[in-house]
């Protein structure tokens, strides 16, 4: 008796990990998923990692605005995950000054719902968000260093994680963006200085998409050449798979 009695403890035991474990794992893809939603609609204000340093950071206090903010764990303590999933749908314009976006109606509520999850978790994440995000924004062999980044921060949110044209907006509006692939032959038409020029002047004048903007103001030349390397990268991985 006692030892079917350790049996069938032992049998829970095991289901009981089994189960955490599972759930653990959806919730780390979960985490995982918002963080590429963070990167690719957030990280160009409050940085990578949240410390409100991203490349627009130092215009938007040029311009007399308010700063991104620095996402520590005493900020989201004191907004909370109601409060950061907040921010993310209206905005802050409980901040005078403030030029975050409103995301609500882009994003919908599955993703505002995955990156308010990712913020929450991240102060406290510690090396493995790290580990994580290095490992996300790390350049393909043979690409320049920045172009893996400058891609995600720009480019992701609506050509997605790795060109695959399933960027993070909801899908109501990713019916009416139609943003394209960039893996393999998509652009074997154009060597890189029309590349360049497309990202540079955007797609309504290219002409190609007219909802694509153009970032010739935004990224700097050097920025522009290594975003080019990186999805030259893209399409000869995408060739070799």
């Amino acid at each position: 008796m006692i030892l079917r009695f350790a049996c069938a403890l032992a049998v829970m035991s095991a289901a009981t990990v089994l189960a955490a474990g599972c759930r653990e794992g959806r919730d780390a893809a979960q985490l995982e998923s918002g963080g590429q939603a963070f990167l690719a609609q957030c990280a160009v204000c409050h940085g990578v990692r949240g410390a409100g340093d991203g490349p627009l950071a130092s215009s938007i206090a040029a311009e007399g605005k308010t700063t991104p903010a620095v996402l520590d764990s005493a900020r989201v303590a004191l907004l909370g995950r109601a409060g950061v999933r907040r921010a993310i749908e209206t905005g802050a314009h409980e901040l005078p000054g403030s030029p975050m976006p409103v995301w609500g109606p882009h994003l919908g509520p599955e993703w505002m719902d995955r990156i308010a999850d990712y913020v929450v978790a991240m102060p406290p994440a510690g090396e493995v968000g790290r580990d994580m995000i290095e490992r996300y924004l790390a350049a393909p062999a043979g690409s320049p260093p920045s172009g893996r980044q400058v891609y995600v921060t720009y480019c992701s949110s609506c050509h997605g994680p790795y060109g695959g044209g399933d960027g993070f907006f909801s899908s109501a509006l990713a019916s009416k963006l139609k943003p394209p692939g960039l893996r393999g032959a998509a652009l074997s038409g154009l060597d890189d200085a029309e590349l360049s020029r497309l990202i540079s002047i955007g797609g309504a004048h290219a002409p190609y998409a007219v909802t694509m903007p153009g970032w010739l103001y935004t990224l700097s030349p050097a920025n522009r050449r290594a975003l080019v390397g990186y999805l030259r990268a893209l399409a000869g991985a995408a060739e070799r798979d």
